[in-house]
């Protein structure tokens, strides 16, 4: 069972959206079905984000698209004060993470919910997968620690 959020629990998405690239396009879907799924190389067990057209280790073109684990570790961690853009203004101050993905040697970077005194280096996270638009689902990465919680 996969964690998301209901387009109904929350207002109208207004800000800015990825636009995927056709070589991206996989990973994208995955999160609309509720599902993390990484380019990887059979041929030496690399995994490759953001994808390319060839293994970015071994170099071997052969790639598929694997389901992974949604889940990983913080590795670093930084909270943002200052809004990248005005639409960002009320979430501010808000928590960005590098995390490594279970299973792989893959570190993604993503919003972090939980509360900000919370948040350390090492900490569990599990994705969350956020359906913002009809068509569109973002990831997010929650604490794994019950006591924890989401930031609000």
């Amino acid at each position: 069972m996969n964690e998301r959020t209901k387009i109904a629990d929350k207002p109208p998405y207004n800000k800015p959206l990825p636009t995927p690239s056709a070589m991206a396009r996989p990973f994208w879907d995955a999160l609309r079905n509720g599902e993390l799924r990484l380019q990887h190389c059979p041929a030496c067990g690399h995994f490759n984000h953001p994808p390319r057209l060839l293994c970015s280790k071994c170099h071997n073109r052969d790639l598929k698209w694997d389901k992974v684990e949604p889940s990983g570790t913080v590795y670093s961690y930084t909270i943002v004060h200052r809004p990248p853009f005005p639409v960002f203004k009320e979430d501010v101050p808000y928590a960005v993470g590098l995390v490594d993905i279970d299973g792989t040697d893959v570190r993604m970077l993503g919003s972090l919910l939980a509360p900000l005194d919370a948040i350390s280096v090492g900490m569990r996270v599990k994705v969350i997968f956020d359906d913002v638009t009809d068509d569109f689902t973002l990831f997010r990465f929650q604490s794994m620690d019950a006591t924890a919680g989401a930031q609000s």
